[in-house]
C-alpha cells in the first residue's frame, strides 16, 4: 500500500497554491474548525512544495499550544520570544522608516512605565497568542501578562530606535542585543519573481501603525483587519503590488452579489479599508499606485418616507416610558435601568450620538462659571470627531434632577459596570445604546423602521434647534457636527454662549 504524501493544494480557478490540513480530532473543539487552510502566495509549484513544508511545521506548533496545558513560562523564555517579535517589527520598515513625527507621536503614547493591565490585553493580547502559539506554547495568565509587558517595551525599544533612522540615523540599535541568543530565521530558498515585494500584511500594519499612533480608535484597526483578510482570502495570494484594479473590481462584485452584502457596506466598508490600506502603500513608496482608486460602488438612493428624526407624538411616547417604575425593568443591570431612565432626556436636550452618552461619567459633570454642562471627551470612549466639547444642562433636565444623579453616582461611568473583563469601554458603552434602543421599540412602542431608536433624537435636535432660531454654529457646537469651513476652527464658541442658545429650547411637557 503506497501512503498519498500531503502536497499543496492547486485553486483550480486562480492556479495558487494552499496550505490545507484536517484538523486533528483532539483539538478540534479548541481550534473550532474541521480544516485549516491558507495561501501559499504563489503560482510556482516548486515555491509552493517549499513554503507548504514550512507551514507543516507552524502548524504543528499550533497543534501543540493547543494540546499543551497552561503553564508559567521562565523569563528568559519569555525574552526569546520577544526578540523574534522586535525581528518581525523591524522588517515592516526595513527600507522605509517613514516621518519621525510618526515615531515622535508613537513614544508619546507608548512610553509608559507601567501601563495597566487592560491596555496591555487591548494592544498585545492577539500578537501574544499568535506567539504562543507558533512556538507551541500555553501560557499561564501571569505569563501572559508578563509576556505582554514585554512586549510593550519592544515597541518603545522599536519605535525609539526607528526614529533615529527616520532622522538618518542608520547605526545598528545599540539596544538590539540585550535579548537571548535566537537563530535568525531562514531566507525562503526561492522566490520567483511574481512574489516579491510586499505583502498585504505588511501593508496593513503599515496603515495600522500610523492609524494607532495618530490616536485613532484600534476598533476600526479590527475591523479593517478583517477586511483585508476578506480580500486576501478571494484573491488567493497576498503581493500587493500584482493586484490590480479590475481585482478589487471583482471583489467587491462578489461581496455585493455572492455574499450579498449591502451596497452601502461594500463601498463605505469593505472599499474604504482597500483604499486606505493602499494609500498607506503608495505614500510609502511600496507600492506604485492605489488599486482601489477609481473603483466604485453603485449604492442605490435610500426612498425617504418620513422625516428621520422623532415626531412629538414618539418623542412623548419615549420620555413618558422613561419615567415608569425601574422595577419593571426586571432583571437588568441597575445602571442599564438608569440609562433607560435618563439617555432619552440627555439626548432630547443635546442632541448628541447615544454612544456619547452612554460612556459618560461622573467626572464628566462639569462647573464651569456657574454654569453645569456634562463634558463630552474621547477620554470616556469613542467621539466621531476626536474633539472634547461642553454641553450645557438644559433647566429641565436641572429640575429633574440629573445633577443629583451624576454627583450621588459612584465613580466612573454612569450606565455601565466599568470593570468587566473582555470587553472595553467603547464597546460597554455601545451595548448599552442597543439596549435603550431595543426598549424604544420594545417597551416605548416606537416600531417605525423610518427612524432609528437612538438617533432619531440628534435628527429631531437640529429640527427643534431651527424652530427656535438657534443658528447653525451655535446647534452644531452643542452637537458635535463639522461644517467643513475653515472659519469654523478661528475663536472659541464659549459655555456662556452655548447656555444662551440651549434655553431656548422648548420643554417637553409630558403630562
Amino acid at each position: 500500500m503506497v501512503l498519498q504524501m500531503a502536497r499543496p493544494h492547486k485553486n483550480p480557478k486562480t492556479g495558487v497554491f494552499y496550505f490545507r490540513q484536517k484538523t486533528p480530532a483532539d483539538v478540534r473543539k479548541a481550534f473550532g474548525k474541521a480544516e485549516v487552510s491558507r495561501s501559499l502566495g504563489t503560482k510556482d509549484e516548486d515555491e509552493a512544495k517549499v513554503r507548504y513544508a514550512v507551514e507543516v511545521q507552524k502548524q504543528s506548533m499550533i497543534w501543540q499550544s493547543l494540546r499543551a496545558e497552561s503553564a508559567s513560562l521562565p523569563h528568559k523564555q519569555i525574552m526569546t520570544l520577544v526578540c523574534a517579535y522586535y525581528r518581525d517589527l523591524n522588517l515592516i520598515v526595513e527600507d522605509e522608516p517613514g516621518s519621525p513625527r510618526v515615531w515622535r507621536t508613537m513614544l508619546e503614547k507608548l512610553d509608559v512605565a507601567e501601563p495597566p493591565e487592560d491596555a496591555l490585553r487591548r494592544f498585545f493580547s492577539e500578537d501574544a497568542d499568535r506567539l504562543l502559539s507558533e512556538n507551541g506554547l500555553a501560557a499561564d495568565g501571569y505569563s501572559h501578562t508578563r509576556l505582554c509587558t514585554e512586549m510593550h517595551k519592544v515597541w518603545v525599544q522599536w519605535a525609539t530606535y526607528q526614529l533615529r533612522r527616520s532622522d538618518g540615523d542608520y547605526r545598528p540599535d545599540p539596544n538590539a542585543d540585550r535579548f537571548p541568543e535566537v537563530p535568525p530565521k531562514k531566507a525562503p530558498q526561492r522566490q520567483p519573481k511574481e512574489t516579491r515585494g510586499i505583502t498585504l500584511e505588511a501593508l496593513f500594519k503599515l496603515w495600522e501603525r500610523d492609524h494607532l499612533a495618530n490616536g485613532k480608535p484600534k476598533k476600526t484597526a479590527d475591523d479593517f483587519r478583517q477586511k483585508i483578510n476578506d480580500l486576501r482570502a478571494f484573491l488567493g495570494h497576498e503581493n500587493a503590488n500584482e493586484i490590480t484594479g479590475a481585482n478589487i473590481s471583482d471583489w467587491c462584485d462578489h461581496l455585493r452579489h455572492e455574499k450579498e452584502l449591502a451596497a452601502r457596506t461594500v463601498r463605505d466598508k469593505y472599499l474604504a479599508a482597500a483604499k486606505a490600506v493602499f494609500g498607506a502603500g503608495v505614500g510609502r513608496r511600496k507600492v506604485s499606485v492605489n488599486p482601489a482608486d477609481g473603483v466604485k460602488v453603485s449604492v442605490p438612493k435610500r426612498q425617504k418616507t418620513r422625516s428621520p428624526g422623532f415626531t412629538d407624538a414618539e418623542a412623548k411616547a419615549i420620555l413618558m416610558a422613561t419615567l415608569r417604575d425601574p422595577e419593571t425593568l426586571g432583571g437588568m443591570d441597575e445602571r442599564n435601568k438608569m440609562a433607560i431612565r435618563w439617555v432619552p432626556w440627555i439626548c432630547a436636550y443635546t442632541g448628541a450620538r447615544v454612544s456619547e452618552i452612554t460612556q459618560l461619567r461622573r467626572e464628566d459633570l462639569i462647573e464651569e462659571n456657574g454654569i453645569s454642562c456634562i463634558r463630552i471627551t474621547p477620554e470616556a470612549g469613542s467621539v466621531k470627531t476626536g474633539a472634547y466639547r461642553m454641553v450645557p444642562l438644559h433647566p429641565h433636565l436641572l429640575e429633574m434632577g440629573l445633577k443629583t444623579f451624576i454627583q450621588s453616582s459612584p465613580e466612573g461611568p454612569l450606565f455601565y459596570e466599568s470593570k468587566r473583563p473582555g470587553e472595553d469601554s467603547v464597546t460597554r458603552a455601545k451595548n448599552t445604546g442597543k439596549k435603550v434602543g431595543y426598549w424604544v421599540r420594545e417597551v416605548a412602542g416606537v416600531t417605525d423602521k423610518g427612524v432609528w431608536p437612538n438617533h432619531g433624537w440628534r435628527h429631531r435636535f437640529k429640527t427643534v434647534a431651527r424652530d427656535v432660531d438657534i443658528p447653525p454654529e451655535y446647534s452644531d457646537a452643542l452637537t458635535g457636527h463639522q461644517d467643513g469651513r475653515a472659519s469654523t476652527s478661528y475663536g472659541e464658541t464659549t459655555v456662556k454662549a452655548l447656555w444662551r442658545e440651549v434655553q431656548k429650547l422648548p420643554r417637553y411637557r409630558i403630562p
